[in-house]
């Protein structure tokens, strides 16, 4: 039994399903839903959000709105293909940046694909290798003022009080503050003040834009993607997901209750893309699943002859627990010199802010921080250490020896039998020393022949 399924008893409760806002009868569950688990699963393994809250300045804010309105969408563009991502999948090719998720599938059809990103940290990465690249951040901007300027509908209010104290009394976990509940009911005044401006202005952009099928990343997750999931609804139009990173039976955005009420699925995607076969027997999503594997990895594999491996280890950071990450890469680049062995420690991308401040003594101690894009270090790593991440199956790709710590968290979320298990650091650098390790069999982790299967889906409308 997955540490989820216990939380996901909430979703046979029918009375979840009555709670609405009064614009559209619009469901309030999906907009908190991931928030509710992702908050519950981290406060029962103890764990922080794995995100710091981004701080900015009143200037950075300003020229993040100038930006958000220089780089929107024009008004006279028209596509039928349009992918919704983040810039936070950029890296750096050269002088320009590419996005690693969606650039691939763009190429496949450039002339009639549009890519739309969210800023990262309310910044852009620029120039891009792909010619039609815009935001649709400025409409967020323009929502959050208008809701600012809204007064909250008393029947929404009422809905709200409602449905917090049916989450209350039904949910099975019992919060150690009301923080959590205290920030659901405000997520919910929010969206209420918001969504009406935001399905208008979808449905205005998905008019201009005319595709016969949209991509949005995230889209399982709900919250903030729902407006836009309801408004290419309304338009008939197909909204697909494509796979963005590691999924497993405790991720909250794929993995459901077999009670969830065929309502709800009016606000998920029409069809998933997954990776491979793996990941899709490790979630349980009510959607038609496509197998159709990693894009990115497959160019980069197929492109890539024989390289030399350093002796050098790479620490995967999952952003969850930095003060620890600082201890363990210190020690692990201490104990391994001995041996000829380098550590190199690869923040999270979420974590750029933190280089100067927590992560601060790794650089002191003069170890590289690695910025580089990941395939690259792939490519020369011998050795990979991390707990449950994209990074150690994208990594067997690069025939790297690969490292997991025996936790339950780890335990919960891969199957680590795939890999080699350690119980301690000191197991680790002894393994090493000895040379006690295997490397992991690809399996079905990636599906093959993916731009077949790519034309085959635009080609032939099988959304």
């Amino acid at each position: 039994m997955s540490i989820i399924d216990k939380y996901l008893e909430i979703e046979s409760n029918k009375e979840l399903y009555q709670h609405i806002f009064s614009y559209k009868n619009v469901l309030m569950y999906p907009f908190i839903r991931h928030f509710l688990l992702q908050r519950t699963i981290e406060n029962v393994q103890g764990l922080p959000p794995g995100y710091d809250p981004l701080h900015v300045s009143a200037i950075q804010k300003a020229k993040y709105a100038i930006k958000s309105f220089w780089y929107r969408l024009p008004k006279k563009i028209q596509s039928n293909i349009v992918f919704f991502g983040s810039d936070i999948s950029n890296i750096r090719i050269g002088e320009s940046y590419f996005n690693r998720l969606t650039e691939s599938f763009a190429n496949e059809y450039p002339t009639e694909t549009v890519l739309i990103e969210l800023s990262d940290k309310m910044d852009y990465k620029r120039p891009r290798t792909y010619p039609k690249v815009f935001t649709n951040d400025f409409l967020n901007v323009v929502a959050k003022i208008k809701s600012k300027l809204t007064p909250v509908n008393s029947k929404d209010i009422e809905q709200i009080d409602s449905f917090m104290q049916l989450l209350r009394q039904n949910f099975n976990y019992e919060f150690s503050n009301n923080e959590v509940w205290y920030n659901i009911k405000n997520m919910l005044i929010d969206f209420s003040k918001k969504l009406p401006f935001l399905f208008d202005e979808y449905v205005k952009l998905l008019k201009n834009l005319s595709p016969k099928v949209i991509f949005l990343e995230d889209a399982c997750y709900g919250g903030r993607n729902i407006p836009l999931i309801l408004a290419a609804k309304e338009l008939k139009i197909p909204v697909g997901e494509y796979q963005h990173g590691l999924i497993s039976l405790s991720h909250p955005a794929y993995n459901y209750s077999d009670k969830l009420s065929d309502c709800y699925k009016w606000y998920m995607p029409d069809f998933y893309m997954s990776y491979g076969k793996y990941w899709m027997e490790n979630s349980r999503i009510p959607l038609k699943i496509i197998e159709l594997g990693n894009p990115y990895l497959f160019d980069v594999i197929s492109q890539c002859g024989k390289t030399i491996k350093k002796e050098q280890m790479l620490y995967i950071s999952e952003a969850q627990t930095p003060e620890y990450y600082v201890k363990e890469v210190i020690w692990l680049n201490r104990n391994l010199a001995d041996i000829g062995c380098s550590v190199i420690f690869r923040i999270h991308p979420s974590e750029t802010s933190r280089l100067q401040t927590v992560y601060r003594p790794i650089i002191d101690a003069g170890i590289q921080i690695d910025m580089q894009p990941l395939y690259d270090t792939l490519k020369c790593t011998k050795y990979i250490v991390g707990d449950f991440s994209t990074v150690l199956f994208e990594a067997v790709s690069f025939d790297c020896f690969i490292f997991v710590r025996d936790t339950s968290s780890n335990r919960e979320n891969i199957d680590i039998s795939h890999f080699n298990n350690i119980q301690s650091l000191e197991e680790l650098v002894e393994n090493i020393k000895l040379k006690k390790y295997k490397k992991t069999e690809p399996i079905d982790f990636w599906a093959d022949n993916w731009r077949i299967k790519y034309h085959n889906l635009i080609d032939n409308n099988m959304f």
